[in-house]
């Protein structure tokens, strides 16, 4: 159904999941039209908290309850539901749509965060971990190489051990990076969205994120390279991998 007005006519939840703030605020205004009271919309796009909880507020007026509910894990998680989901709003409302998340996602990974946008400043929080890991764990492998030592041993040794294990450094690196594999899984597009959205978080509460900032730049010259449709990954391409 290509209306989302209409296809939320008749349900008693409903989920949407979009680029960006611009699209949320379209298809959510689409929704309220014709929703009925006592529905609850999962808005599950990576965007502005305060987009999400702007919409939240309208949603209130007319009896639809609004959840942000962001979701992490990647496209493994995405096909075999197991993802992690991370949500804002009330729990009442977060009760009545628990049948339906904990069919999209593993039940032992879903947290309520807090009120509407809480579950918005998780993830974009964990985005912006991800790709300071990302990088960090490109130029560190790059210094393995340079200097003779067998990278994957050192994968290996680092992550059974070392202080300095991280997810992208066990998976993204053994299992894409140094097979060269920079097909789209989660864009470098999105990612670099998402980090201007973290950027304007640190902003609102006054934390100087200058990691985050050169995570960012270098980011955004990936994406120059490469182009927005690649995997976030294809960062690891300006170090030589």
């Amino acid at each position: 159904m290509a209306d989302p007005g209409a296809a939320a006519a008749d349900a008693d939840v409903v989920c949407s999941i979009l680029p960006d703030s611009a699209e949320v605020r379209s298809v959510v205004a689409a929704v309220l039209e014709s929703a009925r009271p006592g529905t609850v919309l999962l808005e599950m796009t990576t965007h502005s908290p305060d987009v999400a909880r702007e919409l939240a507020k309208e949603a209130e007026t007319r009896g639809i309850a609004y959840l942000d509910c962001p979701a992490g894990g990647g496209v493994l998680a995405v096909r075999t539901g197991t993802l992690a989901i991370w949500v804002g709003g009330s729990a009442e409302a977060l009760e009545r749509a628990r049948p339906v998340l904990h069919e999209i996602g593993d039940p032992a990974k879903l947290r309520h965060c807090g009120p509407v946008g809480a579950g918005l400043v998780v993830k974009l929080v964990n985005n912006y971990l991800v790709a300071v890991n990302a990088i960090a764990s490109g130029e560190a492998l790059a210094m393995v190489r340079e200097a003779g030592v067998d990278v994957r041993l050192a994968i290996e040794a680092i992550t059974s051990g070392g202080g300095g294990a991280n997810a992208q450094l066990a998976n993204l690196y053994p299992n894409r990076v140094l097979a060269g594999d920079f097909a789209a899984g989660f864009k470098l597009g999105y990612m670099v969205k998402d980090l201007r959205h973290a950027s304007d978080l640190a902003g609102l509460t006054g934390v100087p994120t200058p990691v985050g900032q050169a995570a960012a730049k270098r980011m955004d010259e990936a994406r120059a390279a490469y182009g927005d449709a690649v995997d976030f990954g294809s960062v690891a391409r300006l170090y030589g991998w």
